[in-house]
């Protein structure tokens, strides 16, 4: 559990399954997938949109549009993906903690109390000290204040509004620059080349919300071991049979 932040984000034990934690881990899974393509589009959209900066310095009109059109493409699929992750939280947090049929006693449930007395502090310097953490405790503060307070159901909810932030960032870009089109070539080059700002935060968006979800991974897995250290031996192996 903890291996990678986005497939293993819930902490889902090695010691225990069942047939609800395996379909969540199904469902991590493409999560994962998701947001390593919602990446690679935006990576891709920026090249595509370097291109027509390019091609509009070079008098190129036909190649310009051409790059343009795909840098707009490749946003647009970002969107998408970025839609789905969404989807997949929501979907999660719902079936963890809005459902009634779900087992209180099943350990991503149950390990619920062990998030209000982790030791964070000590948690961050470990972290720290493997070189795993962003200096002077940037985005973690509030991973754990939300976790220490609310558990995994507010954790998921901090995940889903930088989610969110991200995505209507990424709107937000894709309608400046679709209002560039038909503007004179070299004001097309100007215009697009000043849009550095926003692409900083696209790029810093992704790097949020994936920090956010390698704490809220970490903590996760601090806290379904904290869990299972207080069942026995028999109990750990009625729930890893059940």
């Amino acid at each position: 559990m903890g291996l990678f932040p986005i497939r293993c984000y819930l902490g889902f034990s090695v010691h225990v399954t069942n047939s609800f934690s395996e379909r969540l881990e199904r469902r991590s899974a493409d999560l994962d997938r998701r947001y390593g393509s919602a990446n690679a589009a935006l990576t891709e959209a920026c090249s595509h949109l370097h291109d027509t900066v390019d091609g509009a310095l070079a008098g190129a009109a036909e190649r310009a549009g051409a790059c343009l059109d795909l840098g707009l493409s490749r946003l647009a699929a970002c969107s998408e993906h970025l839609s789905a992750i969404g989807e997949a939280l929501v979907r999660t947090r719902s079936e963890l903690f809005e459902r009634e049929e779900v087992d209180a006693a099943d350990p991503l449930i149950a390990r619920e109390r062990c998030f209000a007395t982790l030791d964070y502090g000590a948690v961050y310097r470990e972290l720290a000290a493997h070189g795993g953490a962003l200096p002077q405790r940037v985005f973690w503060d509030d991973v754990a204040t939300r976790l220490r307070d609310g558990g995994a159901r507010a954790g998921l909810r901090l995940l889903d509004r930088h989610l969110r932030e991200l995505q209507s960032d990424v709107r937000t870009f894709t309608g400046e620059v679709e209002s560039l089109r038909g503007l004179p070539l070299p004001d097309l080059a100007r215009a697009l080349h000043g849009h550095a700002f926003g692409v900083a935060a696209l790029v810093m968006g992704f790097i949020r919300l994936l920090a956010t979800f390698t704490y809220f991974s970490l903590l996760c897995e601090r806290a379904s071991l904290a869990f299972e250290a207080g069942l026995d031996d028999g109990q750990l192996a009625a729930r890893a049979a059940s």
